[in-house]
Formats: C-alpha cells, sequence, structure tokens
C-alpha cells in the first residue's frame, strides 16, 4: 500500500462543514456518500470546494440502493470519475446482498453504475452502513493508506444543512449508534497500518494509534 495515497470520505452529517477547512488539503481520491446533488444546489462554497477537488482528484459518487443523489446538474457541476453503489449484506438471510437497482434509471444521464467490487467480500460481514462500504473501497480498491472523514456523526448531529430523512427518528436511537460505531473500530482494527483523521460532531471514541478524532462543534 503505497504511503502517497490519501483518501477523503464526505458524509452527510453536520460535521460535513469541516470541508471549509480542507480547501488546502491535496487528495487522491474523494468519495460522496449518497444525496450531494442538493447540498451543492444550496451551498456555494461545498460546490466550489468538490468542483476543485473533483478536478485533481479521482472523484467517486456512491449511492445507495434507492440510487437518490445522481442528477444532471451533479454530473454538470463535478467531475464525477465514478458511481458506485453500497450493497450492505442481509442480516440472517440467505441472500448475499440487498437487490441491485434498476441501473436503467441512470440511462437517460449517459453513466454507467460500477457494482461494489467483489474484493471488499472477506470483510463485508463487519460492515454496518454505507461509511463502511466507502472506506472499503478506498483501502482495497484505491489503495489508500491515509483516510480522512467528514460528515460522519453516528445520527448524533442533524444531517448538514438540516436534511434529515424520513427515517431519522429509527436510525438515530443509542442501539443503532452503537452499532455503526462499533463497525468503524473494527475496520480501524483491522487496518492498523491504515491512518484515520475522523472529523465528527459526535461522541465517538477510538483510542487506536492510527485513528485520531477531531471534536466539531
Amino acid at each position: 500500500m503505497s504511503d502517497s495515497k490519501r483518501g477523503l470520505i464526505c458524509g452527510r452529517g453536520r460535521s460535513l462543514t469541516r470541508f471549509a477547512n480542507l480547501f488546502d488539503q491535496e487528495y487522491d481520491f474523494v468519495c460522496l456518500i449518497n444525496e450531494f446533488n442538493q447540498f451543492i444546489r444550496e451551498d456555494k462554497l461545498l460546490l466550489n470546494f468538490l468542483r476543485e477537488k473533483s478536478e485533481k482528484s479521482f472523484l467517486t459518487q456512491q449511492v445507495n440502493i434507492e440510487g437518490g443523489g445522481v442528477d444532471s446538474f451533479l454530473l454538470e457541476s463535478l467531475d464525477v470519475k465514478e458511481i458506485t453503489m453500497a450493497r450492505l449484506a442481509y442480516n440472517g438471510s440467505d441472500s448475499k446482498w440487498r437487490p441491485l437497482i434498476n441501473t436503467s434509471i441512470f440511462d437517460h444521464l449517459g453513466v454507467t453504475l460500477t457494482m461494489q467490487p467483489d474484493s471488499l467480500e472477506p470483510y463485508m460481514h463487519h460492515i454496518k452502513n454505507s461509511l463502511g462500504i466507502a472506506i472499503l473501497n478506498m483501502i482495497i480498491d484505491k489503495k489508500c493508506a491515509k483516510i480522512d472523514i467528514i460528515g460522519s456523526d453516528f445520527y448524533e448531529a442533524d444531517y448538514f444543512l438540516s436534511h434529515r430523512g424520513p427515517d431519522w427518528a429509527a436510525v438515530s436511537q443509542k442501539n443503532v449508534q452503537d452499532r455503526l460505531k462499533k463497525g468503524i473500530d473494527k475496520l480501524i482494527e483491522i487496518f492498523p497500518d491504515v491512518i484515520f483523521n475522523i472529523y465528527t460532531c459526535s461522541s465517538y471514541e477510538n483510542n487506536s494509534d492510527n485513528c485520531y478524532i477531531i471534536r466539531i462543534k
């Protein structure tokens, strides 16, 4: 794994505001998790930040099985190199993955949806949400040795620009928060040679030598 590879993962939590302090940081890869098309419509500084990064970095837009967030505005505004789908395994089911989405919804946009690489499979039983898949993609597929994470608050803080989904009451329960944190703990443990910088508004703690928590108010 090359020490020169550095990645930035952008989630949808309130700590995404940290992007304003990262303009001078250089990344080889940037990954946006789920819907960012509305964010860049409403926040011009974020649009400028991601436009600049997409011109210098390999930008991935990761969608979930609903496939939301990709539209002509996003594609015209940013130099999106790859659109990939996160497919979590079912719990307690014989089905290996959640169903594929209908990829024809992307046809009219003239883009190709990349499936989740098979190389992630040995680690998928540790994954609890889309953030974990983005981390695995950065490590396994993109060979990053340093990963900055912003916008991941484990549902302890509001979404960026207060864009809460209809499932907020369910996903913001403490048992869900704790489950997601344990999933990230496991990935940090499995990959001790990868340096994680996590900017978060949450109470998440990790004392591993390869993980640094930067608290965002």
